[in-house]
């Protein structure tokens, strides 16, 4: 969301220098970010998402997400987070494996962990049963993500959740189950 309103400010700002009467000599205007954003870097430590899910479901039964993250970069993660939004089919929802150590939470129809480190080349398992309605109908389609959140030199005194620094927009796995009946 930062990166849209620092494009749209950039736009505005540009623009504005556009209308306004110039010489020929002048000098072409230098745009510069506004004060206080921050462009994000790429992550220390890239995670790598896969998706185990069935193909196919009973309208009225139950089954289940298993979400693996690896860490494919060289050091390990400060914060790792994966989640996503569930099918607007699903009636209960119910995390049912969690690695040690993590937070998760569920709401409504979106599910989230946060997990601790996560060393180089190791793996996070979580797994997320959900059961159908009875009268589910068509393509259940459920959308996951992980991002590596990298904290402030400063440590977790300095941590902003507001200005909470990914390293990179969160990139979602988009995953379809077909409902039978």
């Amino acid at each position: 969301m930062r990166r849209h309103l620092t494009a749209f400010a950039a736009i505005a700002l540009a623009g504005g220098m556009l209308l306004t009467p110039g010489t020929a000599n002048a000098a072409a205007p230098r745009i510069t970010a506004p004060q206080g954003a921050v462009q994000a870097d790429k992550p220390l430590a890239p995670l790598k998402l896969t998706v185990t899910y069935p193909r196919r479901a009973w309208a009225g039964d139950s089954y289940v997400y298993t979400l693996t993250t690896k860490n494919v970069g060289k050091w390990y993660t400060d914060i790792a987070y994966i989640g996503g939004y569930l099918p607007s089919q699903v009636s209960k929802v119910r995390i049912i494996r969690k690695p040690a150590g993590s937070y998760c939470e569920i709401s409504g129809r979106e599910v989230g962990c946060l997990l601790d480190t996560l060393n180089p080349g190791k793996t996070a398992t979580i797994k997320v049963r959900v059961w159908l309605r009875n009268s589910a109908r068509g393509t259940a389609t459920a959308n996951f993500g992980s991002a590596s959140i990298d904290v402030p030199a400063g440590g977790l005194g300095t941590f902003d959740i507001h200005g909470i620094d990914v390293g990179s927009d969160v990139k979602y796995v988009r995953v379809k189950t077909r409902v039978l009946r």
